[in-house]
C-alpha cells in the first residue's frame, strides 16, 4: 500500500510542478505580451491571463495542502478491523438484494468504472468505520437506502465476513 501512496504523492508533485511552471513562467510572459498591446481596460488576453493566474494560485495551494495531508498518513494507524482506506467492501441493498463491490481509495485514485470510490466521497465517508454484518444507511442526492456490509478485505488483505 505504501507503493500506492507514493504513486499518488508523485502524481501530486508532478501536477504542482506543471501548475507552478505555468504560473511562474508561461503566464507572466502572456501578461507581459498583453500589456505591450496597450489599453488594459479592454484587453481580453490580459484579463484571461490574470484570471488564469488567480485560479492557478488557488489550485497550487490546494494541491500542496493535499500533498501535506497525504504525507501525514501513517498506514500503521489505520483501523484494520473496520472499513477504511484501501478496503475492498462487499455490500448488499437491504430492500432489493442488489450487490455492490467497492474499493475505498484516495481521491486521486478514484475510478468509478473500476469500482474505486474516494474515501472522502459521501458514500466513502458513510461506509468508513463500518464492520462486517453492519447495516448502514446511505444518503445520496438521489435517495436514502439501507445496505448491509457483507464483508470486507482490509488494507493488510485480512478478510472480515458477516
Amino acid at each position: 500500500m505504501n507503493d500506492r501512496l507514493e504513486a499518488v504523492r508523485k502524481k501530486l508533485q508532478s501536477e504542482i510542478a506543471e501548475a507552478r511552471h505555468e504560473y511562474e513562467v508561461d503566464l507572466p510572459l502572456r501578461i507581459e505580451e498583453a500589456r505591450s498591446k496597450g489599453d488594459l481596460s479592454e484587453n481580453a488576453e490580459y484579463e484571461s491571463a490574470k484570471e488564469r493566474q488567480s485560479y492557478l494560485g488557488v489550485y497550487i495551494n490546494q494541491l500542496q495542502h493535499r500533498l501535506t495531508k497525504l504525507s501525514s498518513i501513517d498506514l500503521n494507524d489505520v483501523d484494520k478491523s473496520s472499513v477504511g482506506l484501501y478496503s475492498l467492501v462487499d455490500l448488499q441493498e437491504v430492500e432489493n438484494g442488489k450487490k455492490y463491490a467497492y474499493e475505498l481509495v484516495l481521491a486521486e485514485e478514484m475510478d468509478i468504472k473500476q469500482g474505486m470510490i474516494s474515501i472522502l466521497s459521501p458514500i466513502g465517508q458513510q461506509l468508513r468505520g463500518a464492520k462486517a454484518g453492519e447495516k448502514v444507511t446511505l444518503k445520496t442526492p438521489a435517495r436514502t437506502f439501507d445496505i448491509k456490509v457483507l464483508g470486507f478485505t482490509n488494507i493488510l488483505g485480512e478478510r472480515f465476513e458477516a
